[in-house]
């Protein structure tokens, strides 16, 4: 057996720096990492938000839209005559949008009340076509202006109540 003594180094000086440092191993060597994991991932978390927020108002608007054209098209189909018929179609559209709190940058109509007119017992039906554009600048997207959200109904006329007066 050998009886040398194994050397000891002092803990001080540069020899014990890198030791400590490969003691440390790679964790010592990502100081400030999570500062730039955090700066990447903010704005990517902030667009996918943005992302849900934006499909979140077109599902919404899209069904307020489409309850706005039926609830047209039911008060055109028991309109005495087309000219009601039609301003009967754009206030209950104007109406059913703004209560339910859609924001539309423009509202588009477009209606058939021609059967109105027709005469007791032929049956008919009254077409009203709703677009909306939904304004979308306002969210944090790259991305500005709108998006129109289109809708449509059908609504039967009563075969049997008196029209076209």
């Amino acid at each position: 057996m050998n009886d040398r003594p194994v050397p000891v180094m002092p803990p001080t000086g540069r020899l014990t720096s890198r030791l400590d440092r490969q003691k440390r191993g790679p964790i010592g060597r990502q100081r400030g990492a999570v500062s730039v994991e955090v700066a990447l991932l903010v704005p990517v978390l902030v667009l996918v938000a943005a992302g849900a927020t934006a499909g979140w108002r077109l599902w919404w608007a899209g069904g307020q839209v489409q309850a706005a054209a039926e609830a047209a098209a039911r008060s055109a189909s028991v309109s005495s005559n087309p000219q009601s018929a039609s301003q009967t179609v754009a206030t209950v559209v104007a109406a059913d949008l703004e209560t339910a709190g859609v924001h539309c940058r423009n509202i588009s109509i477009t209606q058939d009340v021609a059967a109105v007119t027709l005469p007791p017992g032929v049956p008919g039906k009254v077409h009203v076509q709703v677009a909306c554009s939904v304004v979308m600048s306002d969210l944090l997207l790259p991305m500005s202006g709108s998006i129109t959200v289109h809708s449509s109904a059908d609504e039967a006329i009563d075969v049997y109540s008196r029209r076209g007066r």
